[in-house]
């Protein structure tokens, strides 16, 4: 057979030999037999391997691959920063949640400035009453007596009325216990930072900071590894994987992804509600109260499992959020052709959208979720009343206590223009020219009390994203 120096191989017409030769000049050896002497191995030379290490040597893959794999230090090192990182923001947001934590669970009831104005209007409209009275005493006088057909003690009523609330002494307000906070804005957040921080320091201020840490620790990894095994068992990509490279628009069945994505978060918002339960108590407790850690606390409670009464309220309050933020993209790709890479400006914006939308829709549920929370823990300890920083307001099921808390709890008043001569003695105040009317319930604002430092975070997030990484669509 013919060598490729000699020409080509008639056998082979197509062959094209190798560019890269092995090195051939060390002298063969002759082969020695092992066991029987009509079998014989070639012994193994160190020219191919050696000229392997070279060829592979010239490659350069420092741009695909790390030179060295990260050691135990460097990852115990990032496991800590990440979690520095955590705690930090916790920190940070502390104030803000328990003040929004506060005003949902607050009772709203009738101001003393309300019933101040209520009571001077009262007496306006007695003294209009007795001026009325004397003018009907005067034009009476000149006119012919006529015996009366029925007795008229109403104006003495109401003079002996008038008196007797002048020399009655003003009834003594109800003593409020010392660790009760007073409230004069139901929704301000700073006004309630300012009471909790004066009066229990700047230990009521970040109350439950350690269990929200591990509670947000946790049901992300619970999240994460609930979302695995229902990927597993339904045959499905990753959802939490396909976010890292697209969304689950790129999963051949993003119907059934959404689907994983949203029963893990429920999932594992059922599974810790006992510690979000705890959280709330001891947001809303005052810090003279025991026990203040969170495994007395749990220990405390009925059951470690989620109530069942809370578990349709808590599975839907943490599942809208996955629902809106996962099911977004998909609609703007698959329905409108609205794409991070050909439309980023209006992508983004639309994103910014839906994260809004899903902010005010969440707010009205976990407002009666924090309200559910304290009734069923409440109705546990029924022999010892539990004692918080505010009177904590009723939890009438999910449209129940929605309704209770816009028609029933508290009062709100609505301004408007009218003149003197429209106006009633109740109504008119006689000082400007506005008709001031005092209506029940809170009105719908009472149940999205804290939405502000979300709309913070939304724009904080929203314009980070921007900034930091333009071009990729602001996904946050």
């Amino acid at each position: 057979m013919a060598t490729p120096r000699e020409g080509p191989n008639p056998l082979r017409p197509y062959y094209i030999p190798p560019s890269i030769e092995l090195n051939t000049h060390a002298a063969a050896t002759p082969n020695t037999t092992t066991s029987s002497p009509g079998l014989s191995r070639p012994a193994p030379t160190s020219n191919g391997f050696s000229s392997a290490r070279d060829i592979f040597s010239d490659l350069d893959y420092s741009d695909y691959l790390s030179d060295a794999s990260p050691s135990a230090a460097e990852i115990t090192k990032r496991l800590l920063d990440q979690a520095l990182w955590k705690y930090t923001s916790v920190l940070i947001a502390q104030p803000f949640e328990v003040a929004k934590t506060v005003l949902q669970c607050n009772l709203a009831v009738v101001s003393d400035e309300h019933a101040e104005r209520s009571t001077k209007r009262g007496q306006v409209y007695e003294e209009d009453d007795l001026s009325s009275d004397d003018s009907d005493d005067v034009s009476r006088y000149f006119t012919p007596v006529v015996p009366p057909t029925e007795p008229m003690p109403s104006r003495r009523k109401r003079r002996s009325h008038a008196r007797h609330a002048e020399s009655s002494p003003p009834a003594a307000k109800k003593a409020k216990p010392p660790h009760k906070i007073t409230l004069l804005r139901p929704s301000s957040l700073i006004d309630t930072i300012s009471e909790i921080w004066a009066k229990e320091g700047s230990w009521g201020v970040w109350k439950a900071a350690n269990t929200t840490f591990i509670y947000s620790v946790l049901l992300k990894t619970t999240e994460s590894w609930t979302r695995s095994l229902l990927a597993a068992v339904f045959n499905v990509p990753d959802p939490g994987l396909l976010a890292g490279v697209g969304d689950v628009m790129d999963s051949p069945y993003p119907l059934a992804s959404l689907g994983v994505a949203v029963a893990a978060a429920g999932i594992a918002g059922v599974v810790l509600a006992p510690l979000d339960m705890v959280r709330t108590q001891l947001i809303l407790t005052p810090t003279t109260s025991r026990p203040r850690q969170m495994l007395p606390a749990l220990r405390g409670l009925p059951s470690l499992a989620c109530p069942p009464g809370l578990v349709p309220l808590t599975f839907f309050n943490s599942a809208l959020s996955p629902l809106i933020t996962t099911s977004t993209p998909l609609v703007l790709r698959s329905r409108f052709g609205i794409d991070p890479v050909l439309t980023p400006t209006a992508y983004s914006a639309l994103t910014f959208a839906s994260a809004t939308a899903d902010l005010f829709l969440r707010l009205p549920i976990e407002t009666v979720l924090r309200r559910a929370q304290m009734h069923s823990i409440t109705c546990s300890r029924s022999p010892q009343p539990t004692e918080t920083i505010i009177d904590v307001g009723e939890y009438r099921g999910l449209v129940g206590t929605m309704w209770h808390i816009v028609r029933e709890e508290g009062t709100r008043e609505e301004a408007g223009q009218a003149s003197p001569a429209g106006s009633t003695p109740r109504e008119w105040d006689g000082r400007d020219k506005e008709v001031k009317r005092t209506r029940k319930g809170q009105g719908v604002e009472g149940l999205w009390r804290g939405w502000r430092v979300g709309m913070w975070g939304l724009v904080g997030m929203w314009g980070a994203a921007g900034l930091g990484a333009a071009g990729t669509g602001g996904e946050f």
